[in-house]
């Protein structure tokens, strides 16, 4: 007789209760999935998607030798890592958020640029909120301040680095079994991938599939739940919190109370749906725990920073006494796909500079030989 482990029960009864909400609330399940769709189109896929392109183009291309070098004090000093594409990567965490930092950290790690123990470091102080969401969707839409956003994304990535160092700290302590683990570990990229443009795109809409499959079950699985259980404001706002970061910050700044705190909280956390999305777009030789274990701390460091920041913007906490009960989104998130773009069209300038002058060297060598 076969016998069943903790982990298939609990999967087991997980897909029973999905199954029960679906059948005993097709209302509110099709409205989430309605939601999450809505929020890939015209959020995720226009913020996300270049981002992804722009990531494995540059990654590829001499620009990672050099666009990161104001973070290499952090990745140099701070966390030991002398490569300089390290602050690249690290750069590109902080700027696209949660799913491009898994995804370039596993790229570097394939291309032999990071090592295991380099690529838990970068994980840990690397994933997060990108500064699109934070200021503008979370700062500007929810809080109705663009200062609140701003401290916001400094107590983030204060908090990011602080527990890297953290990390550094504790991984030292166990050097020995480190060493162990991590040796023999980079992978060279497989032989055969597309490269280039091609390359890229291709990782990227594989990454967007990912990501939008779990923003529609996370977003489907809030409105259900929340449907059933009938919860209070706070109830409801640890429950979509627990389960997906947006829907989280949404609850939080409906929190009249303590409403910037409960955002805060909520992107330290940032739920489960980001932490599968970071498993599936990380690759399997790199485990997911230090992310995990470095999260309570995050979020304590967090919210000491964020206090320190409102103390010294006095303007700010006069509007976190005042902000409306109820929150809603009018506008939507575009200025990071312009500086998407905008970084695309530099790349490819500096590519197209590169293929001139190189015909333009070709031509001379002629002319002379003639």
């Amino acid at each position: 007789m076969k016998k069943f482990d903790g982990k298939g029960l609990a999967l087991a009864a997980a897909a029973l209760g999905i199954l029960c909400l679906l059948a005993c609330l097709p209302g509110p399940s099709a409205q989430g999935v309605l939601e999450g769709l809505k929020s890939c189109a015209f959020q995720v896929i226009p913020a996300l998607f270049p981002f992804f392109v722009v990531t494995g183009l540059i990654l590829e291309s001499p620009l990672a030798e050099w666009l990161g070098l104001a973070l290499c004090p952090v990745t140099r000093l701070g966390l030991g890592i002398r490569q300089r594409r390290a602050a690249t990567v690290l750069l590109l965490c902080w700027l696209g958020g949660f799913a491009v930092a898994a995804s370039a950290i596993s790229r570097a790690f394939r291309q032999g640029v990071l090592d295991r123990r380099q690529a838990m470091l970068l994980l840990v102080g690397g994933v997060g909120s990108g500064p699109a969401f934070v200021v503008n969707t979370v700062g500007l839409l929810m809080l109705d301040s663009a200062p609140l956003g701003i401290c916001l994304l400094g107590a983030m990535l204060t908090a990011n680095v602080c527990t890297a160092l953290v990390f550094r700290l504790v991984l030292a302590l166990f050097s020995r079994k480190t060493s162990r683990s991590s040796s023999c570990t980079i992978e060279p990229a497989p032989v055969g991938e597309p490269a280039g443009l091609v390359g890229a795109i291709q990782s990227a809409v594989h990454s967007m599939l990912v990501v939008c499959g779990f923003v529609v079950f996370f977003r489907f699985l809030c409105e259900a739940a929340a449907q059933a259980l009938s919860l209070d404001a706070a109830g409801f706002y640890a429950l979509c919190a627990g389960l997906e970061v947006t829907s989280g910050c949404a609850a939080g700044a409906a929190l009249s109370s303590c409403a910037a705190m409960a955002c805060c909280a909520a992107l330290s956390v940032q739920s489960l749906s980001v932490f599968l999305q970071v498993r599936a777009l990380l690759c399997p030789e790199l485990p997911l725990w230090p992310l995990a274990a470095a999260r309570p701390l995050h979020l304590g460091l967090s919210l000491c920073f964020f206090r320190l920041l409102l103390r010294w913007l006095p303007g700010v906490a006069d509007v976190v006494s005042t902000l409306a009960p109820r929150v809603i989104c009018r506008t939507r998130t575009a200025p990071d796909a312009a500086l998407v773009l905008f970084a695309f069209c530099c790349l490819v300038l500096f590519r197209l500079e590169r293929s001139t002058r190189r015909i333009g060297r070709g031509m001379r060598h002629g002319t002379r030989r003639d």
